[in-house]
């Protein structure tokens, strides 16, 4: 899913990327964690668009972290 397709109660959602706090922009690729729906600019992750094609789920650092009891 994409940020600008997120709305709640019929309001836009303003995202940030929860590793350099800025605001959502259309022309970068970002992707959400599927655990606590953060969004993150993929650079950040050190993921592709075109890798994050082929995933089924993605978990970001914290979400790991908690998983594996760090």
């Amino acid at each position: 899913r994409k940020p600008a397709e997120d709305k709640e109660n019929d309001h836009e959602v303003t995202y940030f990327c929860e590793t350099c706090s800025a605001q959502y922009h259309a022309n970068a690729f970002w992707i959400c964690c599927d655990i606590c729906d953060q969004w993150f600019h993929g650079k950040y992750v050190n993921i592709a668009a075109t890798e994050a094609k082929h995933l089924k789920e993605f978990k970001c650092a914290d979400c790991i972290g908690e998983e594996i009891g760090e």
